[in-house]
């Protein structure tokens, strides 16, 4: 079985060869908006699991000096 997934695995990567086709301005525009889109995502996710705690733990001290 191994032995077998060895040989296609070689196969597959002797057989692969550059494609040569046009995706046009409409799917690169897509993909870059996409792509900006998970970038966005990633930033907002990581000032989220930043800002709350940050802002619980400055609340928290606010009412100690109080």
């Amino acid at each position: 079985m191994i032995n077998t997934l060895k040989k296609s695995f070689i196969f597959y990567i002797l057989s692969i060869f550059p494609v040569e086709a046009y995706i046009g301005p409409g799917l690169a525009l897509g993909a870059a908006v996409v792509s900006l889109g998970v970038v966005l995502l990633i930033i907002f996710f990581i000032i989220a699991v930043l800002y709350y705690p940050l802002k619980k733990f400055l609340k928290k001290i606010k009412k100690k000096k109080k």
